[in-house]
């Protein structure tokens, strides 16, 4: 079953138009004016854009909860790209996780339950295509180090305390898939996708045997702002033209270290308790190896993403306890790499995190992210006040400039980059988004309204 969105789309599509339509300015082959999506209610978390379409997912604001739902939606342009043709919902009881679009401008869709996974394919204007469930029973035997009674339900492919624990990934028409099943492992599959017979399995790999996990939760407050608290089950998962894969997972809060290296032999330094693993496959299957990244004090990883013949990871890192002492961190990882990787702490402003990294044609980076917040040293709570972080970045990583963007009023987030055929950017995040206890006394403030922005960077 596929929902399409009715009013609200119109709405979108009403808000798109005044912002940024299809027609030129004025006479004699004058340009459209940039793209300008208002996109109230929802924050906008993941762009991908084609030739001259794009595809974004974007969010409702929603308080912590176990297991996590996402509410999102998927939003699909018109064929030029300047303006917004139709937003897409899962079917009720099931959350959207994740997109990838393809190079026949085709998009599969990754969709969770409480235990389930199921994968559908749309066409470039948003036509259901396929829906198939995703089924893997060797989930159940998965290696587990430890005691495997820490993983609550052995025959679910998500974990108990939150379904947002898969992504999806496009590798020509077919997609990387990489999930934590209820036993803590992390499983990944390539499928191929054919007309005729849907989503097809490869390969399937252990990227990490089971571990024991730990669970986290907030004693007050509303919302979770960069979604903490789920952080440690959650997987990011990125694939290049060369068909590479390549998935991190986080350290904190769970038994990973000591469990990859015991189940995979690695010499990995047991002393570690902070940070990141990043594997690497090739598009056969083959394990390519397995970087450590040690961030010494507590992180968060947000971002993953190849840039030319290396890996990118981000998010924020804990470099002081104070309320100003989180920093964002960017660490570049040669293709294949197996060696301990060094990270660079980026900071612009009081509290930083990135969210995204994306590739200049000139070679240099661009970072996306938050900025000018602060968090309780001794907890959660994260402000209301932060303001939108774009960054351009050396190719080696280094910072070079802070791009000046326009707030909106309370919370902003700056959440997703992608790049354009003609050289412009489309930026996509959030703006009057809630901090931790903004909705304490008046649930109407758990909202937040999203854009998306075409700009030359």
């Amino acid at each position: 079953m596929i929902r399409r969105r009715g009013a609200a789309a119109v709405l979108l599509a009403m808000l798109a138009a005044c912002g940024g339509g299809g027609g030129s300015a004025g006479g004699g082959g004058d340009p459209p004016p940039p793209l300008q999506l208002a996109t109230p209610g929802v924050s906008v978390i993941k762009l991908r854009s084609g030739a001259t379409s794009w595809v974004a997912l974007a969010e409702k604001a929603r308080s912590p909860e176990i297991p996590t739902k996402p509410q999102r939606q998927l939003l699909i342009s018109q064929a030029d790209g300047r303006s917004l043709r139709l937003s897409h919902l899962p079917p009720d009881g099931w959350s959207l996780l994740d997109f990838a679009l393809h190079a026949s401008g085709e998009i599969s869709l990754l969709l969770a339950s409480d235990r389930e996974l199921r994968l559908q394919r749309l066409s470039a204007i948003g036509q259901p295509l396929r829906d198939q469930p995703f089924v893997d029973l060797q989930v159940a035997t998965d290696a587990f180090v430890g005691d495997p009674l820490s993983g609550r339900d052995h025959q679910s492919l998500l974990p108990h305390y939150t379904r947002d624990a898969a992504r999806l990934a496009a590798i020509g028409e077919d997609v990387a898939l990489a999930f934590r099943s209820g036993r803590h492992a992390v499983v990944l599959h390539r499928l191929a996708y054919t007309a005729t017979d849907g989503f097809a399995k490869q390969w399937r790999r252990l990227v990490e045997p089971g571990v024991f996990i730990g669970a986290r939760f907030i004693t007050s407050g509303t919302f979770d702002p960069f979604k903490s608290l789920d952080q440690q089950w959650r997987v990011a998962l990125d694939a290049d033209a060369q068909g590479r894969i390549a998935v991190a997972v986080s350290l904190h809060d769970t038994d990973l270290l000591d469990g990859h290296r015991q189940h995979f032999g690695e010499a990995l330094d047991p002393a570690v308790a902070n940070g990141l693993l990043l594997s690497q496959f090739n598009g056969s299957g083959q394990r390519l190896g397995t970087a450590l990244i040690d961030t010494r004090q507590r992180s968060e990883l947000h971002a993953l993403r190849w840039v030319g013949d290396q890996v990118a990871v981000a998010g924020r890192v804990r470099t002081l306890q104070t309320p100003e002492g989180w920093d964002g961190f960017l660490a570049l990882v040669p293709a294949g790499a197996t060696a301990a990787s060094a990270y660079r702490v980026l900071h612009a402003d009081a509290g930083d995190v990135v969210f995204d990294v994306a590739l200049r044609s000139d070679g240099r980076l661009l970072v996306a992210g938050s900025t000018g917040y602060t968090q309780n040293p001794a907890g959660a709570s994260i402000s209301e006040d932060a303001k939108p972080l774009l960054g351009l970045l050396s190719a080696d990583g280094q910072w070079q400039q802070r791009i000046t963007l326009v707030a909106g009023p309370r919370h902003n987030q700056l959440r997703a980059l992608a790049s354009r055929a003609d050289g412009s950017w489309l930026l996509g995040g959030m703006d009057n988004g809630p901090g931790t206890h903004s909705a304490d006394a008046n649930t109407a403030l758990l909202t937040a309204d999203g854009y998306l922005r075409e700009q030359r960077l």
